[in-house]
């Protein structure tokens, strides 16, 4: 059984490969548990009848590429956060959101360790002329990376209010209450004062307050390993998912139509839950589109499908019901315990589309995508094997 090979071969929390990559978190194990649960694969898994199969598909993904990819010694990540007199903060950083919703994420970061009102902040992203460098959005670093600073920047911004804030209030800062919008003397709200009044005091003889938030992958996650190659696949978290698919084939058209998906992804903890289950779910819109019609088409040096006529890809029409479940083991390394989001769920859709065809019908497509006329030819030669071992065979002649 699928799921019992898997399960035989799990990995454990706090984890380290023979190549010397670590891991502090590890929630494939319930990832698998909740697939078989929801997606019925005890009563299905070579039980459904011809033309119809369940399959199942395991992936991991990097938080962000450890090793940094320039080697002048600088942060793998910064931002940078002002407060001026107005009481507003504003975020810079270079990470671009190209629709991953980092920008809110950086947002919540700074939001919930300050404790202040989301329409006390604004961001500015990717200003290459007042926002500090980012490595870009790639490999799925940014929520891990760039969070830390964010997460560093908001902590270090929270000491210079708690210290404006003991000033005003005449006490010792180790005696300060943060509530977000207002700070008091520890457990006397009688002493309150606003967050406006905190900025005041924090702008007297210094103007706009700006601080700087960094992070570093911590060297023990850069990949140690003695051999040559050591630090190839290594990260500060890795991500997990296991997805279960069941499919129709055609066998007279060899038409694959994906009619349900499960996913679970483990991603840490979901700072912002609503936007990590929109990005699992492109995660698995695109391991579909992979797997039975995304391909990119040559003949004899030529381009023959570069346009959106000729390149396939699902539209709404072909949309399986998607059911996603957030496995959310608390990450160390991430900002909160969170790791990356979606990436991670992506070529699981694969192995679970190719093993869910092989239930159907019986016969292993062994190339992507599994586009009608590779159905038809995997099952073509299955039908000339079959009449080959059909045929009497002839008496040897002494």
């Amino acid at each position: 059984d699928a799921i019992s090979v898997r399960r035989a071969n799990l990995l454990q929390d706090q984890f380290e490969t023979i190549n010397g990559l670590k891991g502090m978190s590890y929630g494939l194990p319930q990832c698998l548990d909740w697939a078989e649960e929801a997606s019925g694969w005890k009563e299905k898994r070579r039980k459904l009848p011809r033309g119809k199969g369940i399959g199942l598909g395991c992936s991991h993904f990097v938080s962000g590429a450890g090793k940094p990819v320039h080697w002048t010694g600088e942060p793998h990540a910064t931002i940078i956060l002002k407060v001026d007199f107005d009481g507003g903060i504003t975020i810079f950083t270079g990470a671009s959101d190209i629709g991953q919703g980092s920008s809110t994420i950086l947002t919540q970061t700074v939001a919930q360790v300050l404790g202040v009102d989301y329409a006390r902040l604004r961001i500015i992203a990717n200003d290459s002329a007042i926002t500090p460098k980012d490595n870009g959005s790639y490999s799925s670093r940014v929520t891990v990376y760039v969070g830390n600073a964010a997460l560093d920047a908001a902590q270090k911004l929270k000491a210079i209010l708690i210290e404006a804030a003991a000033k005003k209030l005449e006490c010792a800062a180790e005696q300060v209450q943060c509530l977000g919008e207002a700070y008091q003397i520890e457990n006397r709200p009688e002493t309150a004062i606003s967050f406006g009044q905190v900025v005041e005091q924090a702008i007297v003889g210094t103007g706009t307050v700006t601080v700087k938030g960094i992070y570093f992958v911590p060297r023990e996650f850069q990949g140690v390993g003695k051999h040559r190659g050591a630090a190839v696949g290594s990260s500060p978290g890795f991500s997990y998912a296991a997805t279960v698919a069941e499919v129709s084939v055609d066998e007279d058209t060899g038409q694959v139509t994906v009619d349900k998906i499960w996913c679970a992804h483990d991603c840490g903890f979901a700072i912002n839950p609503l936007s990590v289950e929109g990005q699992v779910h492109g995660g698995v819109w695109m391991g579909m589109a992979q797997a039975i019609c995304e391909e990119t088409r040559y003949w004899e040096g030529l381009h023959i499908n570069s346009n959106f006529l000729d390149y396939r890809f699902p539209t709404m029409m072909e949309s399986p019901d998607i059911e996603v479940k957030l496995i959310e083991p608390i990450d160390p390394n991430g900002p909160f315990g969170a790791k990356e989001a979606s990436e991670g769920a992506l070529s699981s859709v694969l192995g679970a589309v190719a093993s869910a065809v092989r239930d159907a019908i019986g016969v292993e497509i062994t190339a992507a995508p599994m586009t009608p006329d590779r159905i038809l030819f995997k099952l073509l030669e299955q039908k000339k094997a079959d009449k080959q071992q059909q045929k009497p065979r002839k008496r040897a002649v002494a």
